[in-house]
């Protein structure tokens, strides 16, 4: 098979080759097949692709679907109207996709806009810093322009896709509409609107899911805030403005702060309490004449039994109720039926169903 080489500017017909370079400004006119393509210049492709490894280190833009072994992304691949399938695709560069990337194997270690993603094992790292210092670094002034470019949104600080469908995902800064997985790890300010997955899944506290689709499995929400009803108001605020927390968490954990400070309403017996009498069912522990408020280590040994069913409940011990309508918070952990909003807790969650976002200090069981 002979080898194709465009170091100015030139054309490559269809056919087989052994190996296909372009360094200078080449475009492809035609389906081929090779051992080998790779992009160091400036690339238009208008036909199939299937090769054993192509490498792209330039700018390529295609317009019809690669099938390959391997592919390696350092510089910038922009795909149209086409799809990418693969054994193998690694992405140290910039890889938009206006329709499917498939492979066995997926490591985004740079910047990915995509709107279906399928593989095996997928590891997904936004890294704009090693584009930037890549030079493949596209100017904040252009912004405005980049969905035009490319055809799809991409962010310099989240890697995007739209629906991804894989056995096993790591990821780290990525927004996603859906996610289906086996074993889910979530890392570092990801974004999902709903996540199914029956197997293990961690998320740590910089994330936030919407949903979570899950049976009879483990879900660990790793916390570090800290104590609730510590945090000043200044960094509520900022974690509310930064999307780390939503407002029903912003309004709990201002309360929480009204407890500690002993800020609270007046009864008509003229005892200072901290809540409006507005005939909701309280459950409260005094030990003399001090309120147990939220985070107190002697409130997590209480725990409150509900036999009938609630709207909203907030519990700052253990917590055993029927089903809830609404949202849950407890200190410690919670044995529950149905759940129909949120849940924030210190402890373990033991439930049926959640219809909100999950946040926890233990494990989540859905039984």
């Amino acid at each position: 098979m002979k080898n194709e080489k465009v170091e100015g500017i030139g054309s490559v017909y269809g056919g087989e080759y052994d190996t296909i370079s372009f360094e200078g400004i080449g475009k492809l006119k035609g389906d081929v097949t090779a051992k080998k393509v790779m992009v160091d210049g400036i690339f238009k492709g208008k036909g199939k692709i299937t090769a054993d490894e192509m490498g792209i280190d330039g700018i390529a833009r295609i317009f019809r679907d690669i099938k390959a072994k391997s592919v390696k992304i350092e510089g910038i691949l922009k795909l149209r109207r086409a799809s990418l399938n693969a054994d193998r695709v690694i992405c140290e560069g910039i890889m938009v996709a206006n329709r499917a990337v498939c492979a066995d194997e997926i490591y985004v270690d740079g910047i990915c806009s995509v709107s279906r993603m399928y593989g095996d094992n997928v590891i997904l790292k936004n890294n704009h810093d090693r584009i930037k210092a890549s030079g493949n670094f596209l100017p904040i002034r252009l912004k405005p322009f980049i969905k035009l470019y490319f055809g799809r949104n991409v962010s310099f600080d989240y890697s995007l896709v739209d629906v991804l469908e894989c056995t096993n995902l790591e990821a780290e800064g990525i927004k996603a509409k859906v996610i289906r997985a086996n074993n889910v790890k979530l890392k570092n300010r990801c974004i999902v609107d709903k996540l199914f997955c029956d197997g293990e899944i961690f998320i740590d506290d910089t994330c936030h899911v919407g949903q979570i689709i899950s049976k009879d499995q483990v879900i660990t929400v790793k916390k570090e805030m800290g104590d609730m009803a510590n945090m000043t108001l200044v960094k509520i605020l900022d974690l509310y403005k930064d999307g780390k927390i939503n407002a029903d968490e912003a309004e709990k954990m201002i309360n929480s702060i009204k407890l500690a400070s002993g800020e609270g309403y007046t009864s008509s017996g003229g005892t200072s309490l901290p809540w409006e009498d507005d005939g909701k069912l309280r459950i409260v522990a005094y030990i003399g004449r001090r309120l147990l408020k939220k985070g107190d280590p002697e409130a997590r040994s209480i725990e409150v039994k509900y036999d009938s069913e609630a709207l909203n409940v907030e519990c700052y011990g253990n917590l055993t109720c029927g089903n809830v309508k609404g949202h849950v918070s407890a200190g410690g952990n919670v044995t529950c039926g149905d759940i129909g909003g949120s849940v924030s807790t210190g402890g373990n969650i033991y439930c049926k169903n959640i219809g909100g976002s999950i946040a926890a200090g233990g494990g989540v069981h859905i039984m």
